[in-house]
């Protein structure tokens, strides 16, 4: 039998007991996937785009790639906290197209959108688990950011 999560088992909202560590490190591993696969679609993204879009979209693509590997080495770090190896099961094609600056930073707008998605389930999941549901704010907080860059950017 696994244990809570953190020490005794809060309660959610809803009534029901918190996730256990093991339910916990499942729901992490998702979101450690998406955050993979993110970064493998910016990397391949900095390297679909040509000509002289690249200038101007590439530094941000690969900023948006290291942030990503950030993110999922976080994500790994509170997997191997709760006893468990993080594990990846990816779904991921990337096309061999180029692609303009503009369509790349669609592209990226569709997974960061995603990830914030992910992270916003999540954190309903971990209702309960204060120090969980704080760090899964920052993570929301990040990638609320991210979109909002994204949105910026093809505006006009």
């Amino acid at each position: 039998m696994s244990q809570p999560a953190y020490g005794s088992a809060p309660r959610s909202a809803a009534g029901g007991a918190a996730l256990s560590a093991d339910e916990l490190a499942e729901e992490l591993n998702r979101v450690f996937a998406e955050e993979i696969e993110a970064a493998m679609r910016y990397l391949h993204l900095a390297n679909a785009v040509r000509g002289l879009d690249r200038l101007t979209v590439e530094p941000i693509l690969k900023r948006g790639f290291s942030e990503t590997i950030q993110h999922a080495e976080v994500i790994a770090q509170k997997i191997r906290a709760l006893g468990h190896v993080p594990r990846v099961e990816l779904q991921i094609a990337c096309p061999g197209e180029p692609v303009t600056a503009r369509e790349s930073l669609r592209i990226a707008l569709t997974f960061e959108e995603a990830a914030l998605e992910a992270y916003q389930d999540l954190l309903r999941r971990v209702e309960g688990d204060v120090p969980m549901e704080e760090f899964i704010r920052s993570q929301i907080a990040l990638e609320s950011a991210h979109v909002a860059e994204l949105k910026e950017l093809l505006v006009g």
